[in-house]
């Protein structure tokens, strides 16, 4: 039982996204991100499904309903699925299958798709669009933000154990992509984590693009 945020920054063109559960190992199974969409399957998921969700956006030019309809139509037992797509641009797709637990469904903000089920209340998922627009920074930080304002407006009915946040960035590199797999609070520590990460991101890019001038490990590190 899960709830996550996708969201895009117009200024710089970045797609992130970030989940959490009250299971294990969220980031194995929930979301997944390209250059031009963020997927989710979740409730009973199916990470099969984001791949299918990904190809169907490529090839139907970006058609976020055909994306969300090549997932439903391979997914078993459709009714147990809540599935999302976030594109680049335009309007999101999402379906909520009958048999997800309440409180369920999705909340569609500017630049932003949030989904869940089994919440604590019916607010979480408008509480985490209205925090992710209000928020500024960096998308990591407004999709943290987004997720924190769904955790103290109800969260889900259990107790929280992992969390997962990723952006995609410029050239297909990723410049977030964080895991709690398992914790007694993961929001907090995805927040500590994040916040140790988001100043040494530049560096990792530049190993990728430019490792001639990449920074070494111990100048890393001090950052």
């Amino acid at each position: 039982m899960t709830f996550s945020l996708a969201g895009r920054c117009l200024e710089t063109g970045r797609l992130g996204y970030v989940v959490a559960t009250s299971s294990v190992c969220v980031g194995a199974r929930v979301g997944a991100i390209s250059r031009d969409c963020v997927v989710f399957s979740q409730a009973r998921t199916d990470p099969r499904l984001h791949q299918i969700g990904i190809k169907g956006f490529d090839a139907s030019g970006g058609n976020p309903d055909a994306a969300l309809r090549a997932m439903r139509d391979a997914a078993v037992a459709p009714h147990w699925r809540q599935l999302g797509v976030l594109p680049r641009n335009g309007d999101p797709a999402h379906h909520t299958g009958s048999s997800c637990l309440d409180h369920c469904g999705a909340a569609v903000g500017k630049d932003a798709l949030a989904l869940g089920n089994f919440l604590g209340s019916a607010t979480v998922l408008p509480a985490m669009i209205d925090a992710f627009t209000a928020a500024n920074g960096d998308l990591a930080e407004r999709l943290l933000a987004g997720i924190r304002a769904g955790e103290a407006a109800g969260s889900e009915r259990e107790p929280l154990q992992s969390a997962s946040l990723v952006v995609m960035g410029a050239d297909e590199l990723c410049d977030v992509d964080l895991r709690i797999d398992r914790s007694e609070d993961p929001i907090m520590e995805m927040g500590e984590l994040l916040a140790d990460w988001l100043p040494k991101a530049p560096a990792y890019r530049i190993r990728a693009l430019d490792p001639d001038n990449a920074p070494s490990s111990a100048e890393v590190e001090s950052r």
